[in-house]
Order: C-alpha cells, then sequence, then structure tokens
C-alpha cells in the first residue's frame, strides 16, 4: 500500500522568484516579485501582466496554491 501512495502522490510546487504563474479563475499572467516572511507564513508579492495598471498583490503560499498554477 505505501508503494501506490508513493505513487499517486501529489507533487508539491515551489514557488520562485521571477517564476510567471497562471490565474485559475480568470488565466491571467502574474510573475513572483519578491518572497516575504510575515509570522512565518511566506508570502508573495505577484505583479498581474496583462493588467492596464499592473497591480501588485500580496498573497499568501496557501492562497497562491489555490487559486494560481
Amino acid at each position: 500500500m505505501t508503494f501506490l501512495n508513493n505513487i499517486f502522490k501529489r507533487k508539491e510546487v515551489s514557488f520562485t522568484v521571477g517564476q510567471r504563474i497562471y490565474s485559475k479563475a480568470n488565466g491571467s499572467v502574474c510573475s513572483i516579485k519578491r518572497e516575504i516572511k510575515l509570522n512565518n507564513i511566506t508570502h508573495y508579492e505577484i505583479c498581474i501582466e496583462n493588467d492596464v495598471t499592473r497591480r501588485e498583490i500580496i498573497l499568501s503560499e496557501y492562497a497562491l496554491r489555490a487559486n494560481y498554477k
């Protein structure tokens, strides 16, 4: 049973500065600008590239995993 668990185990995706990510909701392209540690929780500042105003948003690692690929 352990063998099957190792095969089908979901691989965690790690995020790095400079990486491009895509929104699962609307398909917008974002890039990770910097990594921030707050209260032992990793946050990332992302910049939405398709937007006219080039907004920058700070998201936790959990939110990034849930909404971006």
